[in-house]
């Protein structure tokens, strides 16, 4: 059954998610490839009628907003974040909200080891110590063991067998070690963080516990651990932090002059293959919703 839909923001696919997501709308899709307002008036006036909407991460969609949109039915985020979403009103009006995950997963895993490796090896004007490493033989920890957590594992195991992980819940796995979070900070060489977005999973106290010389890489989203804490612990010569912009403009604005950080402005879960799994899940969640 075909709905009006309506494309609130550049929602980022490629030319086959779009008219894949036009034969499904009654009404003709204008699929803005440039920036365009995201007030809530100029949403509002954008959404019209509309019975779905699909939007990019980060777009606000407030209370104000439903309740001038009383025709919306299904939210399509175009990513995994809805931060931005009010939930309660989304709930209220009992709207169907969708979002996308485990469709990055395995390129960030391999630009991150790209970062690690280019800085053991001592390229692009950072080195971890006074000659190139290798990473073969190194402890990795992984804190949180979700999707991404085992993408990282998974590329770890290709170079040494001592990956461990801690999370709040223990997985079956055969090749990779559960650590309690006290043990995995104190003895791991790298520590990588693929928790969800915006949970801080390092206090101050804990950065004590991360012994100088260790690498600390943020795959996830966000803000993660506390920053006070953070930029103490890499005033200690030896320590460095490996970030890329998924972590969001505020913390790259914190952290990117300081000595030992890692921080270009690449989203490592962007490429062209991430643009084709995100466009064929969009189209496959909205082709369930209007079959049911």
């Amino acid at each position: 059954m075909q709905k009006s839909i309506v494309a609130l923001s550049n929602l980022h696919l490629f030319s086959a998610a779009e008219e894949a997501l036009q034969a499904l709308s009654k009404s003709h899709i204008n699929f803005p490839h440039d920036t365009v307002a995201t007030n809530t008036t100029a949403l509002i006036e954008r959404t019209g009628q509309a019975e779905i909407i699909l939007v990019r991460p980060g777009l606000t969609l407030s209370a104000a907003y439903f309740d001038a949109c009383p025709s919306v039915k299904y939210i399509g985020v175009c990513g995994t974040s809805i931060d931005n979403i009010d939930l309660k009103a989304v709930n209220k009006q009992g709207i169907t909200l969708i979002n996308i995950k485990d469709y990055g997963d395995e390129p960030t895993a391999e630009f991150k080891f790209m970062q690690l490796i280019s800085l053991l090896r001592g390229v692009y004007g950072y080195e971890w110590a006074n000659e190139p490493h290798e990473l073969h033989n190194k402890s990795i920890g992984i804190i949180g063991f979700g999707a991404l957590g085992r993408a990282i594992a998974h590329v770890g195991l290709a170079y040494t067998p001592h990956v461990a992980y801690f999370s709040r819940t223990m997985k079956q796995e055969s090749e990779v070690s559960y650590k309690d979070k006290v043990t995995l900070l104190s003895q791991s060489d790298i520590l990588f963080i693929t928790s969800p977005t915006d949970v801080i999973v390092i206090n101050e106290q804990e950065f004590e516990l991360i012994p100088d010389g260790t690498i600390l890489v943020q795959a996830s989203a966000g803000t993660c651990f506390d920053a006070a804490a953070f930029k103490k612990w890499t005033a200690h010569n030896g320590n460095y932090a490996i970030f890329d912009y998924a972590a969001g403009n505020e913390n790259y604005k914190k952290y990117h002059d300081l000595p030992r950080v890692i921080f270009p402005k690449i989203i490592a879960g962007h490429s062209h293959e991430t643009r084709e799994r995100l466009g064929n899940k969009v189209v496959q969640e909205l082709k369930a919703y209007l079959t049911k």
